[in-house]
């Protein structure tokens, strides 16, 4: 038993030594203000950037929890310039390889899509756009070109996975986008990015 103990003791550290190189643990949030109430007098740390013919806002009228919601409204079924919400994370990082996802929910009203490129989305992107190597694999992931989203509608998720963090993620930051010719009115609330 006494020359077991100091296997034992050595494979502990080790083990602990290891976990402290895993990153974030399953269930880590990487966005605030998830529900647009944090503060009745800021949506920060959400940003706005928006274009000519665009409204961007603050619902409190309209929300799935708390007691706000964002949204975007363009109402010119001619207008090629899009609008989003945005947030970045540049807090501790995930371990490489784990599964990463953005959630949001989604009301709609009256959203019509006017040509092929137009949509609402949700997206997640990391920078450095490219690793240490050049790649750019899992490092910018979109829900545009997987779901059309249309018409006059409740609360309905949508998400995004990117299913193996990459390396060298310096921040992360998350888009809410109403793109080019698309009219309408769509609400953005619990919105969380999940390390899993």
């Amino acid at each position: 038993m006494n020359k077991a103990l100091p296997v034992i003791l050595i494979c502990l550290l080790l083990f602990q030594c290891d976990s402290g190189k895993d990153g974030l643990p399953a269930n880590s949030q990487l966005l605030r203000n998830t529900d647009i109430s944090l503060s009745p007098d800021s949506f920060s740390p959400w940003v706005p950037v928006t274009n000519d013919g665009f409204s961007l806002g603050i619902s409190q009228e309209t929300f799935l929890s708390g007691n706000r919601s964002l949204f975007i409204e363009n109402q010119d079924s001619l207008n090629v310039n899009a609008a989003l919400w945005r947030q970045t994370y540049d807090g501790p990082m995930p371990s490489e390889g784990r599964r990463l996802t953005l959630r949001a929910h989604l009301k709609g009203e009256n959203i019509e899509l006017k040509s092929t490129g137009s949509n609402i989305y949700i997206s997640v992107r990391m920078f450095p756009v490219e690793d240490s190597e050049g790649t750019t694999i899992n490092r910018f992931l979109s829900s545009q070109n997987r779901f059309r989203i249309f018409g006059t509608f409740d609360w309905e998720p949508l998400a995004v996975s990117i299913p193996s963090f990459p390396k060298d993620v310096e921040f992360i930051t998350v888009y809410l986008v109403m793109g080019p010719r698309t009219t309408g009115k769509v609400f953005f609330d619990d919105i969380t990015l999940t390390v899993e």
